[in-house]
């Protein structure tokens, strides 16, 4: 036999397999081809969407808000829509009571608004855009579009906020205070200590309306509720001890009816006035500005040293006399200025002067419970009382003792020129007066036996500085050196003024044929007047 060896490098192509193969690598090709077109999502262009929106129907079984679209244009659709969606903003709103009051809000009110826009787009693009296959092959199944409320929460919680500042009262314990009594034609007023029975007070839970507002509106289910109150109740145990009367003052009331009637119009602002533990009490800041305007008089009162017109004038006898009253209760003075001229209606060194937008006078209450001022002010009998109550009752009450701890002469009279005046007119502006400095003692007096417990112990100190007194003079009277008498400078005013006279009005000279003139009969007697400069004690009183 013969050995055939095969001929290296040559291999045999079957050419049919490889255009098989050809074909099937093709095919897989064109398949994949054709399932990643098929497959791919389809989106429509701007251009696309706007056109279908303007020509284009909604697709079978699409809706909104449970209306049924097939069929009809995007502006079909839009006319069926639009009046549900303001439906759902007109035909609910949000309702709750508080306390039998009831409230209604709007939801237009509280930021809530339906857009049903976006709905009706999405169910126009519903069935157009997705997977290429779905489009062409399947059907699209029927979807609703609901409509949505969306909603500007701050609103909704202003709205609630505005309203809460009327819901809730404070409870009150049983306290003390004034049944008062006024009559502003006889100028009096007055009251008696009354006990006031608890009363009791609520709230509301502000948090859980809001809260409810909005799962309302979230779940688009309204319904009126009720709001949730709390009931605080007012304690009707009696305050720490009965109020008794700790201290008392009372003065005499004189001056121009001006004057009066400040003083009635303040006693009446003051009356009845409640100190609360640790609280302090302004008499400026319950009073306020004292101005015409505000119905107060212009009257007397210190200023600078002396005394002019000014709205309110002689208010300070009322808060001198409750000065007086408060030491004896033993209130805690927080703020007190002495006048610049003393007041004649206290005791020496026991006055408080006030103004507006100046001094003032301030007390607290030092106890654990309140205490209650009732002012008596009777105008018609010249009396002003000040009585105040509080909670201790003590077994002795204080006297009080004032020492005159330092004293100067008053300065010598300051002489100016006012050319306002009459030629040789002498007036006297400021009154003037000493230095003088009070020390006051206080020291606790038995109520029993009226005899004194320990000693006098140091309460304040009263300083009144020296004034100069001021006389002005007319244009005809020489400035005087200085050290110069009043007296003296009217005596010189009258001797210049008689020589002037005299000098424009000379006698007439003796005629012989003259018949005796009749004796001239006697003049009549000056009438007696009281010259504020020759007696002080004709200044009006200081406020």
């Amino acid at each position: 036999m013969r050995n055939y060896k095969p001929v290296r490098g040559r291999r045999v192509v079957n050419k049919k397999r490889v255009a098989i193969f050809g074909v099937a690598v093709a095919a897989a090709v064109i398949a994949i081809v054709f399932c990643v077109y098929m497959f791919s999502d389809v989106k429509l262009t701007a251009e696309d969407e706007q056109e279908l929106f303007r020509t284009g129907t909604f697709v079978e079984g699409v809706s909104v808000e449970g209306i049924q679209l097939g069929g009809l244009t995007y502006a079909q659709g839009e006319a069926k829509v639009k009046p549900v969606a303001e439906e759902l903003m007109n035909d609910n709103k949000i309702e709750f009571t508080v306390r039998d009051e009831q409230y209604s809000y709007p939801l237009a009110d509280v930021g809530v608004s339906v857009g049903y826009e976006d709905q009706l787009k999405a169910a126009m693009l519903y069935g157009r855009e997705g997977k290429r296959w779905d489009l062409m092959f399947g059907e699209p199944e029927a979807k609703d579009f609901p409509l949505d409320y969306t909603f500007d929460e701050t609103k909704l919680v202003s709205r609630i906020d505005t309203d809460s500042a009327a819901w809730g009262e404070e409870a009150v314990d049983a306290s003390y205070a004034v049944d008062k009594t006024f009559d502003e034609d006889d100028l009096t007023t007055g009251g008696s200590l009354v006990k006031q029975e608890p009363k009791d007070g609520w709230t509301v839970n502000v948090d859980e309306i809001k809260e409810t507002a909005k799962n309302q509106i979230e779940a688009r289910n309204f319904a009126p509720f009720e709001a949730q109150v709390e009931v605080i109740k007012g304690s009707a145990e009696a305050p720490q001890g009965e109020l008794v009367l700790m201290g008392s003052a009372t003065t005499t009331v004189s001056g121009s009816a001006a004057r009066k009637y400040n003083v009635w119009k303040m006693s009446d602002i003051l009356n009845g006035a409640v100190f609360k533990p640790g609280e302090v009490f302004s008499i400026n800041d319950t009073a306020g500005d004292r101005t015409l305007e505000s119905g107060w008089k212009a009257a007397p009162g210190i200023e600078n040293g002396t005394y002019t017109d000014q709205p309110g004038g002689g208010i300070c006898q009322v808060s001198s006399t409750m000065y007086n009253a408060a030491l004896k209760a033993e209130m805690d003075i927080v703020a007190r200025v002495p006048h610049t001229i003393m007041a004649k209606y206290v005791p020496k060194g026991m006055d408080a002067t006030i103004s507006t937008g100046g001094p003032d006078f301030k007390v607290k209450n030092p106890y654990e419970s309140n205490m209650v001022m009732i002012i008596k002010c009777n105008i018609p009998d010249s009396k002003l009382t000040v009585e105040i109550y509080g909670p201790v009752d003590r077994d002795y009450y204080l006297e009080f003792d004032q020492k005159l701890t330092g004293e100067e002469a008053m300065p010598a009279i300051q002489y100016k020129t006012n050319s306002a005046l009459e030629k040789y007119q002498v007036e006297r502006t400021k009154v003037g007066q000493t230095y003088e400095q009070y020390t006051i003692y206080a020291r606790q007096v038995d109520k029993e036996t009226d005899k004194p417990i320990g000693d006098w112990y140091e309460l304040t100190t009263s300083t009144y500085h020296a004034i100069a007194p001021v006389v002005e003079l007319g244009s005809g009277i020489p400035l005087p050196a200085e050290g110069t008498s009043l007296e003296e400078v009217q005596a010189q005013a009258a001797e210049l003024k008689a020589a002037e006279e005299a000098a424009n009005n000379p006698p007439p000279s003796e005629d012989p044929n003259a018949q005796p003139s009749q004796p001239a009969e006697p003049s009549a007697q000056p009438t007696e007047t009281t010259d504020p400069a020759a007696d002080p004690s004709a200044v009006p009183q200081a406020g």
